[in-house]
């Protein structure tokens, strides 16, 4: 971790992996060993870590999976036991169960982790309800709304890919300068908002492209070749290019 001096820290769905040019993107990011790769993901650690393997990209610096929920380090994936302590302290999963039981119009999905729960609502009125019923059961977590799907995660409230690759940058001792961003969904906004130089992919959910960050890049290509794109621009330390507005989506 010590000779690590950049990082590329990005989500997998839609941004690395669905679009095309994953293996040339992947090729790449393994003849660059001085940069190391955290993967920033709202999958469960084994379904991610299936997907990279099946792709052949590089084993990670460090992953976030569950939107930020669990972290871990290495090729070995160990778990940071320090930051799921932390998730785990507000988390309660069976109050948020019992608080939304009787919540007309609600059904209970299941559990996609130990760390989600995910409900079909029907419809934004009764999502303003279950938000209501949430705050008034005295339930401390985060909601994702899925309006395509009419779906409704709860997860814990310091669920978040930003926080999560603060404290993974603070481990490594990297300035936001050494670190470079790649997204392109809702649950990505909290890493193109902030300091970061990065990517916003072609394939990104339009209302992001007003949202992220003025030195975000707005790439007119998809998925892992906008990523490869970018990436190959601030590798060559010209990042004038990624804040150029030449681009317009």
């Amino acid at each position: 971790m010590a000779s690590i001096k950049r990082v590329l820290a990005t989500d997998i769905d839609g941004t690395l992996i669905g679009y095309g040019g994953e293996r040339e993107l992947a090729e790449f990011l393994h003849a660059a060993p001085e940069l190391g790769i955290i993967y920033l993901t709202g999958r469960t650690k084994a379904n991610a870590e299936a997907m990279l393997r099946q792709y052949g990209f590089p084993a990670p610096v460090a992953m976030a999976t569950d939107i930020g929920a669990d972290i871990y380090w290495g090729p070995q994936y160990r778990l940071d036991d320090q930051w799921a302590f932390a998730q785990r302290r507000d988390w309660a999963p069976r109050r948020v169960q019992a608080v939304l039981a009787d919540v007309p119009g609600v059904t209970f999905l299941g559990r996609s982790s130990h760390w989600r729960l995910a409900y079909h609502v029907d419809g934004e009125r009764v999502l303003s309800q279950v938000q209501t019923r949430l705050v008034e059961g005295g339930v401390v977590a985060r909601t994702l709304w899925h309006d395509a799907e009419n779906r409704l995660d709860v997860i814990p409230r310091g669920a978040f890919k930003g926080r999560a690759l603060k404290h993974i940058l603070d481990r490594l001792a990297l300035k936001a300068h050494q670190c470079f961003v790649a997204g392109d969904a809702d649950n990505d906004i909290d890493i193109l908002e902030g300091r970061y130089l990065g990517v916003l992919v072609a394939n990104s959910v339009p209302r992001l492209r007003s949202r992220a960050a003025e030195q975000i890049w707005r790439s007119p290509y998809p998925g892992a070749l906008g990523v490869l794109d970018a990436l190959k621009r601030w590798l060559a330390e010209q990042p004038e290019l990624l804040t150029s507005k030449a681009v317009t989506l």
